[in-house]
């Protein structure tokens, strides 16, 4: 027996006039032809809903689809989220055109089970049964009905109705129930008012669930709802699970703000694609379509015109598929994995369909070999396969952990998380990276810090930001850090604030210039306080190696520059900041005046000490006066 907790929608499907509507009637005594010109002109023209509860006490959610072939856009939008299909032809005309197009668009959809309802057995004699029954059989051969049961059935002497109910009932037990893993999308194919309740949508939930109070996102728009309350099959639920035919009273947007082919989601969950890559198959009888072709396609409840990019040929044929890149002219949602209908432009006639294989592309060059392998990889490799592009493809960047399930769904997490632990990629500040690009750019690193060494051998080092911008601007610092802790950790490099060096912590002088180096220091040393100008030092030293010295000087912390113009050695900086230091747990203000007198210079030196002394935090200015900063409380 079939579960009674399953969330099964029924379908129906065939050509107008075939009794689709008269026998969910009989079936389910709802009359899903709600709109006056529906019951003046005797035909469905929107979609219909009704609750059939099956002897086990599952219940179907049924969705009657118009046959008209000016309604097949309206049945294209109720055919998305069905799991069984009730594909109706009446026996005294037999299989039509809208029959053939209906099957073709739930075999495009992927609809793998279902029944054929032979109808209107009241008005022909046995013989004509028969002869539908082998149409049936001819129409369905290679299909996904093509095991199908057939049933003939009267809606008015409600003959067969009882062995079309009991086959329902074996085909539900079969059903492999919708998981309600992953973000809510409820795409919606219905948005109307009732007063005292507000503005109402309808559609099947595809994925997640929907409780009162949750605040969902209208896609493509954007905007934000709230759920003020849900319906499961006319009844008040409180939450509606993926798979059933929900209804939403929705505060914060009104009637006119939505419309069919919107979807209803968790907030920043779903993409909204304006091109996506697919596998697309033409259906046999279909014209050829040539590079380019412009075509309506149709996706859950949506509909956008959209040009098919031939990726692998020049002109696509009937019954053959290929890799497509369709460029949309209007946004729709667009999910991995993801089943697609297309209809040629003019005349509008059901085409093909396919698969979503990345939803978010770049633009494709065609006939690439490479694009044609990593396509093949989204459509057949293992999930491992799939995270491993994605993760290369990122680049420098890498791939951060938050966008692994936006690429393989609910179970990326732990695809992500076994790669981890096999060491096939490395998770660095929350990014992803293969293991060969981390090995790439740690040699690229010592590369460049290689000749940068080899360039200006008198420079400690290159600073961190200056690396990054040769490595790659699109590289974050983060990830550059991260990086560079992994070599200093195995002493391959070397760091002194900003700055990174290759390889040991000193910078190797000849005898020449660490003479140079220990006179500049003791020069410095011996001034104290009142330094000559730098100018004047480099003067007094008369080396072509003193800027490059001064500069190695400055970078391991030996001397301090002040200003542009005036260095003082790191020893008397450390006696001043002491001396300040102590002034200032003394009386709390310093003055200028007074710091003039206690350290002994002139305020050519005063003033540029103490905006020095300011801007590393040891005191911060006080309108006249100096008191402790930050970096000193």
């Amino acid at each position: 027996m079939p579960d009674p907790l399953k969330h099964i929608i029924l379908g129906t499907a065939g050509h107008i006039d075939h009794g689709k509507t008269e026998l969910v009637r009989a079936l389910t005594g709802v009359d899903t032809d709600r709109l006056r010109e529906e019951k003046d002109r005797g035909i469905s023209i929107e979609l219909g809903f009704a609750r059939f509860d099956l002897p086990s006490g599952t219940a179907l959610g049924v969705i009657d689809v118009p046959g008209h072939e000016r309604f097949v856009k309206t049945m294209l939008a109720g055919a998305g989220g069905i799991d069984l299909v009730l594909l109706v032809v009446a026996a005294d005309e037999g299989v039509m055109p809208q029959t053939r197009e209906h099957l073709d668009i739930i075999d495009l959809l992927g609809v793998r089970a279902g029944i054929v309802a032979i109808t209107k057995t009241d008005l022909v004699g046995s013989e004509e049964v028969e002869f539908a029954r082998a149409e049936v059989a001819e129409l369905t051969a290679g299909t996904a009905l093509e095991e199908a049961p057939v049933v003939p059935v009267s809606a008015v002497t409600r003959e067969g109705l009882d062995e079309l109910t009991a086959r329902l009932e074996e085909l539900a037990g079969a059903v492999e129930e919708r998981a309600s893993a992953g973000p809510a999308r409820l795409p919606v194919d219905r948005v109307f008012s009732l007063p005292g309740h507000g503005t109402i949508v309808t559609g099947t939930l595809w994925s997640g669930s929907i409780a009162p109070g949750d605040r969902l996102a209208v896609y493509p728009s954007g905007a934000q709802v709230r759920v003020r309350s849900v319906q499961v099959h006319d009844r008040s639920v409180d939450r509606a699970e993926a798979g059933q035919r929900t209804a939403l009273a929705l505060a914060g947007v009104d009637k006119d703000s939505l419309s069919r082919g919107d979807t209803l989601g968790a907030v920043g969950a779903l993409h909204v694609s304006r091109m996506f890559d697919a596998r697309l198959r033409l259906v046999g009888g279909a014209r050829p379509i040539e590079n380019r072709t412009r075509v309506h396609l149709h996706l859950g409840t949506s509909q956008a015109l959209a040009r098919v990019v031939l990726l692998e040929t020049d002109v696509l044929r009937p019954g053959e598929d290929e890799l497509v890149q369709v460029r949309l002219e209007s946004p729709i949602v667009a999910e991995r994995d993801d089943l697609f209908v297309i209809r040629s432009y003019s005349p509008v006639t059901t085409t093909g369909g396919g698969r979503v294989l990345d939803p978010e592309p770049r633009r494709h060059k065609r006939m690439r070999e490479d694009v044609i392998e990593a396509l093949t990889v989204l459509e057949e490799g293992s999930s491992e396969d799939v995270l491993l592009q994605a993760v290369e493809e990122a680049g420098v960047e890498g791939l951060a952990v938050s966008d692994v399930t936006e690429k393989l769904g609910p179970q990326g997490e732990g695809v992500a998380e076994a790669l981890v632990r096999d060491g096939r990629i490395l998770e660095i500040e929350g990014r992803l990276h293969t293991a060969g690009r981390v090995d790439e750019l740690s040699d690229r690193i010592r590369e460049i810090l290689s000749e940068r060494a080899s360039a200006s051998p008198l420079e400690w080092g290159m600073s961190a930001e200056e690396l990054r911008g040769t490595l790659s601007r699109r590289m974050e610092r983060r990830t550059l850090d991260a990086l560079l802790a992994r070599l200093a950790e195995r002493g391959e490099i070397a760091r002194r604030g900003d700055l990174v060096r290759l390889g040991r912590d000193e910078v190797a002088l000849n005898e020449q210039q660490e003479e140079l180096a220990e006179r500049i220091e003791s020069r410095l040393r011996k001034a104290g306080p009142a330094v000559p100008s730098l100018d004047e030092l480099r003067s007094e030293m008369g080396s072509p190696d003193f800027d490059a010295i001064v500069k190695l000087l400055c970078e391991t912390g030996r001397i301090v520059k002040v200003t542009t113009t005036l260095l003082f050695h790191r020893s008397v900086v450390d006696d001043v900041r002491a001396r300040v230091l102590r002034r200032l747990d003394e009386q709390a203000t310093l003055g200028v005046p007074e710091f003039k007198d206690m350290v002994g210079v002139s305020r050519k030196y005063a003033i540029p000490l103490l905006e020095f002394f300011d801007r590393e935090g040891t005191t911060m200015r006080s309108g006249n006066v100096r008191v402790k900063g930050r970096q000193a409380r």
